[in-house]
């Protein structure tokens, strides 16, 4: 360590020989601020002058002094620049000049020389300096009776001068010179050094360190690190203010430097950590010297007796054969632990770093220490960064969002070649959340890629920094390169968590990592891991409740359907024989066929038997044989191997496995394609499959109940369903009646319904008026319970009374017969009253040339409605009439897709998309219907279910039949006609011009 004096030493001691005294002393003040130390330097064999005996006595006189400078010697004038008498006889004090002083000086000495050769100064240009002096020169000279300027004129400088005038000029000279000198050592010491202490700052004291420890190692000898950091003093500042709490750092400074040896370099290494290097000290030095720094600054209080500290102190012992210290950073390291460990002992204690394991890596206790510098270049980034930190950890919520940040500002930053972000999975594994790699070389286009690959040791290097809790390098020695590759790893710890690692990497010459940049680092990495943290406890607390919402919104479902469909809600002796029947069989296992109508519930039914059976803890599985691709049918059931056929990326063991131990539903088994229902039939004799693409047949212990609306014997006859399966099937046969059939159960039903989407949709209907009550007896509900059930969900949705009316539930006058007597089942007259016909019509045939025809007369009648009520361009009758026909044709199939387009002979996902939409349509009251149009709707219903029509482009048909009576009325009409059809104007003409080629004519019934 350079220390300014020594260059203001070399000065005094060429004034000693020049002027002949027995000593010389230069004194420099501190600054105004008062903070910095002065520096008091003697040369020579003698004492010095009093007034300069030492600090104290020089700082006190350098004080009061300022008027005898300006009135020179003796209030006369001199032929020799200004003195100051001194105590002592023999002495006098030179005021050396400050910068300004010397700038004024040497433009008098030009004016001299551009004069008359004999011209002098006046005593007035020497006695009155423009400013402070910047220093003071004493000079002791022997005893003698020759006063000081004489002496001067005498001494060996007089001999190398010609006159007596040039002398006078050259001490001038020299005396600016001396004071130029001390100006410019107090302002480098205010850049260069601390600011509060005078001390050299970190950067100064680690390149110090670094000579050191080479000469140790060169000479063989030992060399200490001694910290000392004072305790709790982060209260220092909030007591006191931040001007006591530096003086409190000036004092301790002091009292450093009256304890240590002039020759052990001591600096302010960060924060209130300062670090002395003991030359020459081995451990039992290094503790001596120790025990006496610790007794300097504890021994007395600070800031006039108002505050007592204590101390503490860590040592490390460099040892030129411990091949481990190669860096200065090892032994700071080491003097770290040691400082920490004292902290951790309760504080005011000398911990030496031999005595402990060395394996225990802590961080350091001043978290400040270290992040600036004294560089300006460096502070500047590391202030930009730890700005930068603080707004990412402000905006970024998502942890791979603030990953990417985190990786571009260092990117830009240390410039590095490569740099990753790595997080730890829950296995302890690392992985690369984000990553920068920059690509050299003029043909390549892409500057950098998103990546970064390391091999071995650098992971092994991620693992270490993890595994220490600390910073770690590692140099890389690279043939093509003299300077090799440096590699850093910093981990990120929140609390006791390390959440991962950054890693940097690049050639040295680039990426100059010091101990203050891992420092910096370090304490970068802890402010990211803490935003990491949060922003992972953020992810996970979102993923969290994206679980709950969804486990919610199933119990709603699942509450929904407890409120649809729990149990059989029935008071019809017809259903009380049936669960009679199903009480008998549940607790077999003997196989059940549950047939009727759809929406009679046969799949309450089928779940009635499996709670009733001895398997009720076991899973009950339905698979629905209707809605399930035919493709896809067979690896539903029986499941596949992985690579069975393309697409199968995994392995799945089938519906019929997932039921082991419970009871499968084959709902819809009428719709079972032919091939897979032999496999089927194996399944049933032998409880045993092979899933498709696998080679070993597995068994099973489930229950089957199939359930169809279709009559399967019927299916049989038509070579449509195995006869051997259907034996195996209906094995006991449970067949649910229509709700036509018993009528007891419709109120009972109504009122259950009501009363259950009333709590559903918090509504409070209490009950339903008689003229419903009336008409729900009429209606012949051809959806059987699942009309009844929709149409009731419906009218309480749109309810704003505590009661159920009529003109909430809208049933159709047309679809009415005559009330049945509660307790007896409808008659067969009352079963065709479907189809019946407007009052005034004569009851048609019910064949399907009769229903046909039927619908025309209905669409003629909407059609002279539309027309008389000016509404046309409201009414689209033809989009209502090919909506309603997909929408009965789907009831009609119950549910089921291929059955329903098979009704209406189109493909089956066209009818697929347009059922979607007019059922979204539906649901959202965006289609409403008037009054009449029911009777349509009920034609509709018939047409579906009537054999002779299936197989027909019904939704064509139909359109052509409401075409040709909108062209009767408005034949030119292009408009209106478009409007009542529910096209475009020019899809109207493409379909009319259709409509006008000659087709053959399908027969119905064919």
């Amino acid at each position: 360590m350079i220390e300014a004096s020594e260059m203001l030493r070399s000065y005094v001691r060429g004034i000693l020989n020049l002027s002949g005294a027995e000593c010389v002393s230069l004194f420099v003040p501190a600054p105004l601020s008062g903070l910095s130390r002065p520096i008091l330097i003697h040369e020579g064999d003698g004492d010095p002058v009093s007034e300069l005996a030492d600090v104290a006595t020089a700082v006190d006189f350098a004080t009061t002094a300022d008027a005898r400078t300006r009135r020179g010697q003796d209030g006369g004038a001199t032929e020799y620049p200004v003195l100051v008498s001194a105590t002592d006889a023999d002495g006098a004090l030179v005021p050396l000049p400050n910068v300004e002083s010397v700038w004024s000086r040497a433009l008098a000495l030009e004016t001299v020389e551009e004069g008359p050769p004999t011209r002098r100064r006046s005593d007035a240009d020497r006695s009155a300096p423009a400013n402070l002096p910047a220093a003071w020169l004493g000079l002791k000279f022997p005893p003698g009776e020759t006063r000081i300027p004489q002496r001067l004129t005498a001494a060996s400088l007089a001999t190398k001068v010609r006159e007596q005038d040039e002398a006078s000029r050259w001490w001038d000279w020299l005396f600016a010179l001396g004071g130029a000198m001390a100006s410019h050592t107090t302002q480098v010491s205010a850049i260069l050094r601390d600011p509060i202490t005078g001390m050299p700052d970190r950067a100064g004291f680690q390149a110090v360190l670094s000579e050191e420890l080479e000469k140790a190692r060169r000479d063989e000898r030992p060399l200490s690190l001694m910290l000392i950091n004072p305790d709790d003093f982060a209260t220092m500042n909030e007591r006191f203010g931040r001007e006591a709490g530096d003086r409190i750092i000036f004092d301790i400074s002091g009292r450093l430097r009256t304890a240590l040896r002039s020759s052990d370099p001591v600096a302010r290494y960060g924060g209130v950590i300062f670090a002395a290097i003991l030359i020459g000290a081995d451990s039992e030095t290094a503790q001596a010297v120790a025990e006496k720094v610790h007794q300097q600054v504890t021994e007395g209080a600070f800031l006039n007796g108002a505050v007592r500290l204590g101390f503490s102190i860590g040592l490390a012992l460099f040892d030129p054969a411990d091949p481990a210290l190669k860096k200065p950073l090892e032994l700071i390291r080491r003097a770290d632990q040691a400082l920490n460990a004292a902290k951790r002992l309760g504080g005011g204690c000398i911990v030496d770093w031999e005595e402990r394991s060395g394996a225990e890596e802590t961080g350091a206790f001043d978290r400040l220490s270290g992040i600036f510098t004294g560089n300006m270049a460096k502070d500047y980034r590391n202030m930009v960064l730890l700005s930068e930190a603080i707004n990412m950890i402000a905006v970024h919520r998502d942890f791979e969002g603030l990953a990417g940040d985190v990786v571009e500002r260092l990117y830009a930053a240390f410039k590095p070649d490569r740099v990753g972000l790595f997080a730890r999975d829950e296995a302890g594994g690392l992985h690369l959340v984000r990553g920068l790699t920059r690509r050299t070389g003029e043909a390549i286009a892409q500057k950098r890629v998103e990546i970064v690959e390391l091999d071995f040791d650098q992971k092994e290097l991620l693992n270490l920094a993890i595994a220490s809790g600390g910073p770690r390098e590692m140099t890389i020695d690279e043939a093509d390169s003299a300077t090799g590759r440096l590699c850093c790893a910093v981990p990120l710890i929140s609390g006791d968590d390390t959440l991962g690692c950054l890693y940097l990497d690049g050639r040295k010459s680039s990426l100059a990592l010091e101990s203050a940049d891992l420092i910096f680092l370090k304490a970068f990495g802890s402010q990211i891991a803490i935003a990491l943290d949060r922003a992972s406890l953020a992810e996970r607390e979102r993923q969290h409740q994206e679980q709950e919402q969804r486990r919610l919104r199933a119990e709603l479902n699942e509450l929904r359907q407890a409120l649809q469909q729990a149990k059989l809600v029935y008071r019809s002796a017809e259903i009380e024989a049936l669960v009679t029947t199903a009480r008998r069989v549940a607790p077999t296992d003997a196989t059940v066929l549950i047939t009727g109508e759809s929406g009679t519930g046969k799949e309450l039914l089928a779940r009635t038997v499996h709670e009733l059976s001895t398997r009720s803890e076991k899973p009950m599985v339905v698979v629905d044989c209707g809605s399930i691709a035919t493709s896809l049918i067979e690896s539903e059931l029986f499941g596949h191997e992985k690579g069975a056929y393309t697409g199968a990326q995994q392995r799945r063991i089938g519906r019929l496995a997932e039921a082991n131990g419970g009871t499968v539903l084959l709902d819809e088994i009428g719709e079972l394609p032919l091939e897979v229902q032999s496999k089927l039939l194996r399944f049933v004799q032998e409880k045993q499959f092979t899933t498709v693409g696998g080679t070993r047949p597995r068994r099973v212990d489930v229950r089957i109940i199939a359930a169809t609306n279709r009559d399967l014997a019927i299916e049989v006859a038509a070579g449509r369903f195995r006869e051997d399966l259907f034996y195996r099937l209906n094995v006991v046969r449970l067949e649910v009646p229509p709700l036509r059939d018993r009528p007891d159960d419709i109120l009972h039903l109504g009122r259950h319904f009501v009363e259950a989407f009333s709590i559903q949709y918090q509504k409070n209907i209490r009950r339903m008026t008689p003229e419903l009550e009336d008409r729900l007896l009429r209606h012949l509900w051809p959806g059987n319970v699942r009309e009844l059930q929709n149409r009731l969900m419906q009218a309480v949705i749109l309810c704003e009374r505590d009661e159920l009316g009529i003109e909430e539930v809208q049933l159709p006058e047309a679809a009415d017969a005559p009330a049945p007597a509660v307790g007896r089942p409808a008659t067969a007259a009352g079963v065709a009253g479907r189809g019946a016909t407007p009052a005034g019509e004569e009851a048609a045939p019910a064949g399907p040339e009769a229903i046909r025809e039927r619908l025309r007369r209905a669409l003629a009648r909407q059609i002279d409605l539309a027309l008389g009520a000016g509404s046309g361009a409201a009414l689209p009758l033809g989009k209502w009439l090919s909506d309603d026909l997909i929408l009965e044709a789907n009831e009609a199939a119950g549910g089921v897709a291929r059955r329903g387009a098979a009704i209406v002979g189109m493909p089956e996902t066209t009818f697929r998309r347009r059922l979607t939409k007019a059922s979204q349509l539906a649901s959202a009251g965006l289609s409403p219907r008037t009054g009449t149009w029911e009777e349509v709707r009920s034609i509709l219903g018939e047409m579906v279910r009537t054999a002779a029509f299936e197989g027909q482009d019904l939704l064509v048909r139909n359109e052509q039949l409401l075409l040709r009576e909108i062209l009767e009325r408005v034949p030119q009409d292009t408009r209106t006609g478009s409007n009542l059809l529910g096209v475009t104007a020019p899809t109207f003409r493409v379909r009319v011009a259709a409509l006008e080629e000659p087709a053959p004519e399908t027969p119905v019934g064919a």
